[in-house]
Protein backbone atom coordinates (compact mmCIF):
# COMPACT_ATOMS: atom_id res chain seq x y z
CA UNK A 1 0.00 0.00 0.00
CA UNK A 2 1.27 3.29 -0.74
CA UNK A 3 2.29 6.00 2.11
CA UNK A 4 2.03 9.47 2.18
CA UNK A 5 4.25 11.35 4.76
CA UNK A 6 2.35 14.39 5.87
CA UNK A 7 4.43 17.75 6.80
CA UNK A 8 4.18 17.62 10.54
CA UNK A 9 5.08 14.29 10.50
CA UNK A 10 8.08 15.10 8.14
CA UNK A 11 8.97 17.99 11.00
CA UNK A 12 8.86 15.64 13.87
CA UNK A 13 10.86 13.45 12.05
CA UNK A 14 13.23 13.93 8.88
CA UNK A 15 13.60 17.65 9.44
CA UNK A 16 14.61 16.93 13.48
CA UNK A 17 18.16 15.22 12.84
CA UNK A 18 18.54 16.24 9.11
CA UNK A 19 21.63 13.87 7.93
CA UNK A 20 21.74 12.79 11.34
CA UNK A 21 23.06 15.34 12.91
CA UNK A 22 21.65 18.61 11.47
CA UNK A 23 20.27 20.02 14.39
CA UNK A 24 23.30 19.86 15.94
CA UNK A 25 25.62 21.56 13.21
CA UNK A 26 23.23 24.12 12.35
CA UNK A 27 21.89 23.10 8.69
CA UNK A 28 18.20 22.39 9.88
CA UNK A 29 16.69 25.95 8.69
CA UNK A 30 18.78 25.38 5.76
CA UNK A 31 17.78 22.18 5.09
CA UNK A 32 13.64 22.87 5.82
CA UNK A 33 14.00 25.29 3.32
CA UNK A 34 15.60 22.71 0.92
CA UNK A 35 13.45 20.06 1.62
CA UNK A 36 10.02 21.72 -0.10
CA UNK A 37 11.57 21.95 -3.68
CA UNK A 38 15.11 19.89 -4.36
CA UNK A 39 16.17 22.34 -7.46
CA UNK A 40 19.48 23.11 -8.79
CA UNK A 41 21.42 25.59 -6.31
CA UNK A 42 25.27 26.05 -6.24
CA UNK A 43 25.03 26.92 -2.70
CA UNK A 44 23.28 23.43 -1.32
CA UNK A 45 25.57 21.44 0.02
CA UNK A 46 24.65 17.57 0.85
CA UNK A 47 23.65 18.44 3.58
CA UNK A 48 20.65 20.45 2.38
CA UNK A 49 19.18 17.45 0.53
CA UNK A 50 16.31 15.80 3.06
CA UNK A 51 15.77 11.84 3.95
CA UNK A 52 12.61 12.41 2.17
CA UNK A 53 10.36 14.43 0.31
CA UNK A 54 7.35 15.49 2.35
CA UNK A 55 3.82 15.03 0.90
CA UNK A 56 5.46 12.69 -1.70
CA UNK A 57 3.24 9.42 -2.08
CA UNK A 58 5.96 6.08 -2.63
CA UNK A 59 5.38 3.53 -4.34
CA UNK A 60 3.83 0.10 -3.11
CA UNK A 61 6.22 -3.08 -3.59
CA UNK A 62 6.25 -4.67 -6.66
CA UNK A 63 3.13 -7.41 -7.08
CA UNK A 64 5.83 -10.22 -6.48
CA UNK A 65 6.91 -9.09 -3.34
CA UNK A 66 5.57 -11.81 -0.70
CA UNK A 67 5.60 -14.37 -3.74
CA UNK A 68 7.77 -17.24 -2.27
CA UNK A 69 9.65 -19.10 -4.97
CA UNK A 70 12.76 -20.37 -3.46
CA UNK A 71 13.16 -21.86 -0.42
CA UNK A 72 14.59 -19.62 2.03
CA UNK A 73 13.27 -18.13 4.93
CA UNK A 74 14.95 -14.80 5.58
CA UNK A 75 13.65 -13.70 9.40
CA UNK A 76 11.11 -11.12 9.14
CA UNK A 77 11.18 -10.21 5.96
CA UNK A 78 8.48 -11.18 3.15
CA UNK A 79 10.23 -12.94 0.05
CA UNK A 80 10.56 -11.18 -3.45
CA UNK A 81 9.32 -13.24 -6.00
CA UNK A 82 10.15 -12.58 -10.17
CA UNK A 83 8.54 -12.66 -13.70
CA UNK A 84 9.76 -14.56 -16.40
CA UNK A 85 10.87 -13.20 -19.65
CA UNK A 86 12.03 -15.90 -22.02
CA UNK A 87 14.47 -17.55 -20.18
CA UNK A 88 15.14 -14.36 -18.06
CA UNK A 89 14.19 -13.95 -14.57
CA UNK A 90 13.33 -10.83 -13.65
CA UNK A 91 13.29 -9.01 -10.19
CA UNK A 92 12.16 -5.85 -9.76
CA UNK A 93 13.55 -3.24 -6.36
CA UNK A 94 12.43 0.26 -5.54
CA UNK A 95 14.79 2.60 -3.65
CA UNK A 96 12.80 4.73 -1.01
CA UNK A 97 12.48 6.16 1.95
CA UNK A 98 11.01 3.45 4.54
CA UNK A 99 9.92 3.46 8.44
CA UNK A 100 10.53 0.68 9.94
CA UNK A 101 9.96 -0.42 13.33
CA UNK A 102 13.18 -1.64 15.22
CA UNK A 103 11.15 -3.28 17.89
CA UNK A 104 7.57 -3.05 19.55
CA UNK A 105 8.90 -3.24 23.03
CA UNK A 106 8.12 -5.23 25.00
CA UNK A 107 6.03 -4.46 28.72
CA UNK A 108 6.59 -6.48 31.94
CA UNK A 109 3.45 -8.54 31.39
CA UNK A 110 4.84 -10.30 28.68
CA UNK A 111 7.33 -11.80 31.32
CA UNK A 112 7.04 -14.38 33.87
CA UNK A 113 8.72 -13.86 36.55
CA UNK A 114 8.89 -16.15 39.64
CA UNK A 115 8.11 -15.57 43.02
CA UNK A 116 10.82 -14.15 45.04
CA UNK A 117 12.17 -12.19 42.15
CA UNK A 118 9.77 -9.47 42.28
CA UNK A 119 12.57 -6.76 43.45
CA UNK A 120 14.60 -7.59 40.40
CA UNK A 121 12.46 -6.97 37.53
CA UNK A 122 14.19 -6.25 34.34
CA UNK A 123 13.57 -2.50 32.95
CA UNK A 124 10.99 -2.19 30.50
CA UNK A 125 11.61 -2.77 26.51
CA UNK A 126 10.69 -0.01 24.48
CA UNK A 127 9.50 0.74 21.04
CA UNK A 128 11.75 2.54 18.48
CA UNK A 129 11.33 2.99 14.75
CA UNK A 130 14.16 3.98 12.11
CA UNK A 131 13.07 6.67 9.04
CA UNK A 132 15.45 4.50 6.85
CA UNK A 133 16.43 4.28 3.36
CA UNK A 134 15.76 0.43 1.90
CA UNK A 135 14.14 -1.24 -0.56
CA UNK A 136 10.14 -2.33 -1.46
CA UNK A 137 8.84 -0.90 1.62
CA UNK A 138 11.66 -1.84 4.36
CA UNK A 139 15.24 -2.15 5.40
CA UNK A 140 17.27 -4.25 4.70
CA UNK A 141 15.45 -5.20 1.36
CA UNK A 142 14.14 -8.72 0.34
CA UNK A 143 16.42 -11.44 -0.36
CA UNK A 144 16.39 -11.92 -3.82
CA UNK A 145 17.10 -16.13 -5.00
CA UNK A 146 17.89 -17.44 -7.71
CA UNK A 147 19.71 -20.46 -9.63
CA UNK A 148 23.51 -21.30 -10.82
CA UNK A 149 23.31 -20.45 -14.63
CA UNK A 150 19.90 -18.45 -14.34
CA UNK A 151 20.13 -15.31 -16.22
CA UNK A 152 18.81 -12.47 -14.36
CA UNK A 153 17.66 -9.05 -15.23
CA UNK A 154 16.85 -6.40 -11.97
CA UNK A 155 15.22 -3.66 -12.91
CA UNK A 156 15.64 -0.56 -10.23
CA UNK A 157 14.06 2.36 -9.61
CA UNK A 158 15.01 5.42 -7.49
CA UNK A 159 12.21 7.40 -5.68
CA UNK A 160 15.21 8.49 -2.62
CA UNK A 161 15.72 12.41 -3.20
CA UNK A 162 19.37 11.92 -4.60
CA UNK A 163 21.09 9.65 -6.72
CA UNK A 164 21.79 5.85 -6.11
CA UNK A 165 23.12 2.44 -7.94
CA UNK A 166 23.23 -1.08 -6.48
CA UNK A 167 26.36 -3.15 -6.04
CA UNK A 168 25.90 -6.83 -6.45
CA UNK A 169 28.37 -7.58 -3.89
CA UNK A 170 30.01 -11.14 -3.75
CA UNK A 171 28.41 -12.09 -7.19
CA UNK A 172 30.83 -12.33 -10.72
CA UNK A 173 29.68 -10.61 -13.28
CA UNK A 174 30.72 -8.15 -15.89
CA UNK A 175 32.44 -5.16 -15.22
CA UNK A 176 29.15 -3.24 -16.61
CA UNK A 177 26.64 -4.62 -14.27
CA UNK A 178 28.85 -4.29 -10.96
CA UNK A 179 26.98 -0.70 -9.91
CA UNK A 180 29.67 0.87 -7.61
CA UNK A 181 28.57 4.36 -9.91
CA UNK A 182 30.14 7.64 -9.71
CA UNK A 183 31.04 10.63 -11.74
CA UNK A 184 35.12 9.33 -12.38
CA UNK A 185 35.23 8.46 -15.95
CA UNK A 186 36.61 4.93 -15.33
CA UNK A 187 33.53 4.48 -13.59
CA UNK A 188 30.89 2.28 -15.84
CA UNK A 189 27.99 4.26 -16.09
CA UNK A 190 26.77 7.55 -13.48
CA UNK A 191 24.30 6.42 -10.79
CA UNK A 192 20.12 6.38 -11.13
CA UNK A 193 18.77 10.10 -11.03
CA UNK A 194 15.73 10.23 -8.64
CA UNK A 195 12.69 8.81 -10.65
CA UNK A 196 14.65 7.24 -13.09
CA UNK A 197 15.16 3.14 -13.75
CA UNK A 198 18.29 1.48 -14.63
CA UNK A 199 18.53 -2.35 -15.48
CA UNK A 200 21.05 -4.44 -14.68
CA UNK A 201 21.40 -8.33 -16.52
CA UNK A 202 23.76 -11.09 -15.56
CA UNK A 203 24.33 -14.76 -15.65
CA UNK A 204 25.00 -15.97 -12.42
CA UNK A 205 28.15 -18.58 -12.85
CA UNK A 206 28.42 -19.31 -9.07
CA UNK A 207 26.74 -20.46 -6.36
CA UNK A 208 26.64 -19.08 -2.45
CA UNK A 209 25.67 -16.26 -0.23
CA UNK A 210 25.85 -12.82 -2.14
CA UNK A 211 24.84 -9.86 -1.09
CA UNK A 212 23.36 -5.99 -2.98
CA UNK A 213 23.83 -2.62 -1.40
CA UNK A 214 23.68 0.89 -2.95
CA UNK A 215 27.39 1.22 -4.79
CA UNK A 216 26.55 5.32 -4.75
CA UNK A 217 27.03 7.72 -1.92
CA UNK A 218 27.76 4.71 0.11
CA UNK A 219 28.93 5.41 3.29
CA UNK A 220 25.52 7.60 3.76
CA UNK A 221 23.56 5.43 1.67
CA UNK A 222 24.10 1.82 3.20
CA UNK A 223 24.20 3.58 6.35
CA UNK A 224 21.09 4.34 5.91
CA UNK A 225 19.27 1.09 5.74
CA UNK A 226 20.08 0.43 1.06
CA UNK A 227 21.46 -3.47 1.54
CA UNK A 228 20.05 -7.00 1.26
CA UNK A 229 21.02 -10.71 1.21
CA UNK A 230 21.45 -12.31 -2.68
CA UNK A 231 21.36 -16.14 -2.64
CA UNK A 232 22.47 -18.46 -5.34
CA UNK A 233 21.13 -21.99 -5.24
CA UNK A 234 23.24 -25.04 -6.61
CA UNK A 235 21.87 -25.86 -10.28
CA UNK A 236 21.47 -29.58 -9.04
CA UNK A 237 22.17 -29.71 -4.97
CA UNK A 238 21.91 -33.53 -3.63
CA UNK A 239 21.16 -32.62 -0.90
CA UNK A 240 19.30 -29.66 0.19
CA UNK A 241 18.96 -28.76 3.96
CA UNK A 242 15.41 -28.99 5.88
CA UNK A 243 15.44 -25.06 7.03
CA UNK A 244 17.38 -22.48 4.99
CA UNK A 245 17.82 -18.94 7.05
CA UNK A 246 18.89 -15.86 5.83
CA UNK A 247 19.94 -13.26 8.43
CA UNK A 248 21.24 -9.66 7.76
CA UNK A 249 23.21 -7.99 10.17
CA UNK A 250 22.54 -3.95 10.12
CA UNK A 251 23.68 -1.41 12.97
CA UNK A 252 21.70 2.02 13.64
CA UNK A 253 22.55 5.19 15.73
CA UNK A 254 19.56 6.81 17.09
CA UNK A 255 19.12 9.00 19.58
CA UNK A 256 16.47 9.65 22.12
CA UNK A 257 13.25 11.07 20.52
CA UNK A 258 14.83 10.87 16.84
CA UNK A 259 13.78 8.57 13.85
CA UNK A 260 17.07 9.41 11.90
CA UNK A 261 19.97 7.27 11.99
CA UNK A 262 23.25 9.26 12.50
CA UNK A 263 25.35 7.51 9.78
CA UNK A 264 28.60 9.25 10.75
CA UNK A 265 28.84 7.55 14.35
CA UNK A 266 31.00 4.87 15.04
CA UNK A 267 29.37 3.78 18.43
CA UNK A 268 25.72 2.40 17.00
CA UNK A 269 23.36 2.08 19.38
CA UNK A 270 20.99 -0.37 17.93
CA UNK A 271 22.34 -3.67 16.61
CA UNK A 272 19.68 -5.48 14.38
CA UNK A 273 18.93 -8.57 12.39
CA UNK A 274 17.11 -8.34 9.44
CA UNK A 275 16.03 -5.22 10.33
CA UNK A 276 14.69 -5.85 14.29
CA UNK A 277 15.87 -6.40 17.48
CA UNK A 278 15.03 -8.80 20.04
CA UNK A 279 12.34 -9.31 21.13
CA UNK A 280 11.07 -8.43 17.69
CA UNK A 281 13.26 -10.91 15.88
CA UNK A 282 11.58 -13.89 14.33
CA UNK A 283 12.61 -17.45 15.92
CA UNK A 284 13.98 -20.25 14.01
CA UNK A 285 11.53 -22.87 14.09
CA UNK A 286 12.43 -26.12 13.39
CA UNK A 287 11.98 -29.99 14.62
CA UNK A 288 14.63 -32.19 16.16
CA UNK A 289 16.33 -34.10 13.49
CA UNK A 290 16.00 -31.57 10.70
CA UNK A 291 19.07 -30.42 8.97
CA UNK A 292 19.97 -26.96 9.10
CA UNK A 293 21.47 -24.07 7.64
CA UNK A 294 21.71 -20.55 8.10
CA UNK A 295 23.58 -17.57 5.95
CA UNK A 296 24.90 -14.43 7.92
CA UNK A 297 25.80 -11.67 6.18
CA UNK A 298 27.00 -8.48 7.40
CA UNK A 299 26.50 -4.74 6.35
CA UNK A 300 27.40 -3.25 9.53
CA UNK A 301 30.17 -1.42 11.07
CA UNK A 302 31.73 -4.18 13.17
CA UNK A 303 32.21 -7.91 13.18
CA UNK A 304 29.96 -9.61 14.62
CA UNK A 305 30.46 -13.10 16.21
CA UNK A 306 27.67 -14.84 16.26
CA UNK A 307 27.09 -17.60 18.85
CA UNK A 308 24.79 -20.77 19.03
CA UNK A 309 23.73 -22.74 22.28
CA UNK A 310 23.64 -25.56 22.90
CA UNK A 311 25.55 -26.93 19.87
CA UNK A 312 28.55 -26.98 17.32
CA UNK A 313 27.89 -26.17 13.69
CA UNK A 314 29.79 -26.80 10.91
CA UNK A 315 30.74 -23.64 8.86
CA UNK A 316 30.43 -24.27 5.27
CA UNK A 317 30.48 -21.40 3.09
CA UNK A 318 32.05 -18.36 2.50
CA UNK A 319 31.08 -14.92 0.72
CA UNK A 320 29.55 -15.70 -2.60
CA UNK A 321 30.92 -19.18 -2.39
CA UNK A 322 30.86 -22.72 -0.42
CA UNK A 323 33.76 -23.96 1.21
CA UNK A 324 35.36 -27.40 0.20
CA UNK A 325 34.06 -30.28 3.11
CA UNK A 326 38.13 -30.53 3.49
CA UNK A 327 38.37 -27.14 4.42
CA UNK A 328 35.03 -26.67 6.62
CA UNK A 329 35.34 -26.80 10.80
CA UNK A 330 33.30 -27.39 13.62
CA UNK A 331 32.65 -24.15 16.17
CA UNK A 332 29.82 -22.86 18.63
CA UNK A 333 30.71 -19.14 17.21
CA UNK A 334 31.25 -17.67 13.85
CA UNK A 335 32.65 -14.04 13.44
CA UNK A 336 31.15 -11.89 10.43
CA UNK A 337 33.43 -9.43 9.58
CA UNK A 338 31.80 -5.75 7.61
CA UNK A 339 31.18 -7.43 3.98
CA UNK A 340 31.89 -10.65 4.95
CA UNK A 341 28.89 -13.50 4.47
CA UNK A 342 29.12 -16.84 6.60
CA UNK A 343 27.16 -20.25 6.02
CA UNK A 344 26.75 -22.63 8.88
CA UNK A 345 25.05 -25.70 9.20
CA UNK A 346 24.42 -28.30 11.56
CA UNK A 347 21.40 -31.09 12.40
CA UNK A 348 19.11 -30.05 15.38
CA UNK A 349 18.99 -32.95 17.07
CA UNK A 350 19.68 -30.91 21.03
CA UNK A 351 15.70 -30.12 21.45
CA UNK A 352 15.06 -26.25 23.52
CA UNK A 353 14.52 -22.87 23.03
CA UNK A 354 18.51 -22.22 22.60
CA UNK A 355 19.96 -18.75 22.17
CA UNK A 356 21.37 -17.57 18.87
CA UNK A 357 22.98 -13.91 19.55
CA UNK A 358 25.79 -12.04 18.55
CA UNK A 359 28.59 -12.13 21.61
CA UNK A 360 29.59 -8.51 21.44
CA UNK A 361 28.19 -7.22 25.10
CA UNK A 362 27.06 -3.84 23.70
CA UNK A 363 25.01 -5.56 20.46
CA UNK A 364 22.43 -7.69 22.91
CA UNK A 365 21.18 -4.50 24.03
CA UNK A 366 19.41 -1.07 22.78
CA UNK A 367 20.40 2.24 23.21
CA UNK A 368 23.00 1.42 25.47
CA UNK A 369 21.47 2.31 28.68
CA UNK A 370 23.52 4.72 31.27
CA UNK A 371 24.65 2.95 34.45
CA UNK A 372 23.71 2.05 37.10
CA UNK A 373 21.37 -0.81 34.42
CA UNK A 374 20.09 -2.79 36.43
CA UNK A 375 18.45 -6.01 34.95
CA UNK A 376 18.50 -5.56 31.38
CA UNK A 377 15.87 -7.00 29.36
CA UNK A 378 17.47 -9.34 25.92
CA UNK A 379 16.82 -6.66 22.92
CA UNK A 380 19.50 -6.21 19.71
CA UNK A 381 21.43 -9.05 17.60
CA UNK A 382 19.27 -11.82 19.77
CA UNK A 383 16.90 -14.44 18.38
CA UNK A 384 15.70 -17.93 19.76
CA UNK A 385 16.92 -21.64 17.63
CA UNK A 386 13.38 -23.43 18.76
CA UNK A 387 14.01 -27.55 18.42
CA UNK A 388 10.94 -29.21 19.00
CA UNK A 389 11.21 -32.32 20.11
CA UNK A 390 10.39 -35.71 18.37
CA UNK A 391 8.35 -36.50 21.59
CA UNK A 392 5.62 -34.58 22.10
CA UNK A 393 5.93 -35.54 25.92
CA UNK A 394 9.31 -34.63 25.98
CA UNK A 395 9.84 -31.39 28.41
CA UNK A 396 13.14 -30.28 27.64
CA UNK A 397 13.15 -27.85 30.46
CA UNK A 398 12.74 -30.89 32.64
CA UNK A 399 15.93 -31.72 34.92
CA UNK A 400 14.48 -35.17 34.92
CA UNK A 401 14.23 -35.07 31.01
CA UNK A 402 16.72 -38.42 29.33
CA UNK A 403 19.05 -36.58 27.06
CA UNK A 404 21.50 -38.37 24.83
CA UNK A 405 23.77 -36.92 22.68
CA UNK A 406 23.74 -36.58 18.81
CA UNK A 407 25.60 -39.89 18.07
CA UNK A 408 23.70 -41.56 20.44
CA UNK A 409 20.81 -40.99 18.57
CA UNK A 410 19.02 -42.71 15.86
CA UNK A 411 19.13 -40.88 12.70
Amino acid sequence: MSWKLNRRAFAKTALAGLGGVASTLGFAKRGQAAAGSLVDNPRLTMDDFPRIEPGRVYSPPPPTMGEQMGRVHSLNLPPLGYEMDGDVKVFRLIAQPVRVPLTHGMGLDALHIPRGYERFKPRPSYPKSVLAWGYNGGTPGPTIEAVEGDLVRIIVRNELPEPTSVHWHGVLLPFAQDGAAGYSPFQAHPPILPGEERTYQFQLIQHGTCMYHTGFNTMKQEGMGLAGMFVIHPRDEKNPPDHDFSILLQQFDILAGSENPNVTSMEARFATMNGRTAPDVEWMNVEQGQRVRVRLGNLSLMTHPIHLHGYTFKVVGSTGTPIPPSAQYDDVTIPVAPGQARDIEFVAWNPGTWRFHCHILHHIMNAMTDLPMGIAPIEGMFTHLNVKPKDPNYDPRSWDAPWEPAWKQDP
